[in-house]
């Protein structure tokens, strides 16, 4: 896939995201956004892009705050180094977690269930630093999805320090990932986040054709992406800057009230 690059840096979008997009309704002020990663099938491009993602956050001056919901492997641990021993503990005991800190500015951790992610807000970074809350899990399916998406929600609030959320609150944005997952799963997938959240900016990286793609944004997964799983460390690259750059974009003009602001 040939590299391009933003017009606008991810440096730039994200101090224009700071110092111009209100605070939002539920949790959060300027300067914090929560993206949530769901991954429609089990495979395990939802840990590469999850550890990607907050890489490339982090990479232009946010601080992270990186969750996953990891019943299966690899789990984000593996992408930040973590011995075998370490990151594989929450997958052979669901209540345990792992957790630790990757170059000072991703703080993660990670659970085969959301309970245990809970129950500490996040360090407050600098003053002037913009945060970044992402949570990465694999969607629910059937009645499980909207106890699984609420608990999650109430999470993410405590980590963002406001309370439960509102209507109108968390999350700002969702990326929807399905690498090997069949057409009709990845549209209930759609249809069941768009419902929940209709407020939320809605992305969606897969190859796989779907017939509406309703408010989610189509972004094609990289063809190369599995030559990188092997690597030890958070992948990089054009695509996941962009990607970073535009979930920015797309969420502080909707907090400014931008008309014509929409996804896609």
């Amino acid at each position: 896939m040939p590299e391009r690059r933003s017009s606008r840096s991810l440096r730039d979008v994200s101090h224009l995201f700071l110092s111009q997009s209100r605070p939002a309704r539920s949790a959060g002020g300027a300067g914090t956004v929560c993206v949530w990663l769901a991954a429609a099938d089990a495979s395990p491009v939802r840990a590469h892009l999850a550890a990607g993602l907050a890489a490339a956050f982090a990479r232009e001056g946010m601080r992270v705050s990186l969750l996953e919901v990891c019943g299966c492997l690899p789990a984000i641990g593996y992408y930040f180094g973590m011995d075998g021993a370490e990151y594989l503990i929450p997958v052979l005991d669901r209540g345990a977690i792992a957790s630790g800190s990757w170059n000072g500015a991703v703080d993660y951790r990670f659970s085969s269930s959301v309970a245990p992610l809970g129950g500490r807000r996040a360090d407050e970074p600098s003053r002037g630093t913009p945060r970044a809350i992402v949570a990465a899990f694999q969607y629910p399916g059937g009645t499980c999805a909207s106890p699984f998406l609420s608990e999650l929600r109430r999470v993410c609030a405590e980590i963002a320090g406001g309370g439960a959320p509102g209507p109108g609150g968390l999350p700002d944005g969702i990326l929807l990932v399905g690498h090997a997952a069949s057409a009709p799963r990845l549209q209930a997938c759609m249809a069941g986040l768009e419902e929940a959240f209709p407020r939320a900016a809605c992305f969606c990286a897969s190859n796989v054709p779907v017939r509406n793609a309703g408010a989610f944004e189509r972004l094609p997964l990289p063809e190369d992406m599995a030559c990188s799983w092997p690597r030890r460390a958070p992948p990089a690259g054009p695509w996941f800057d962009d990607l970073a750059g535009r979930m920015l974009q797309v969420v502080s003009m909707r907090r400014r009230g931008v008309a014509g602001c929409a996804a896609k």
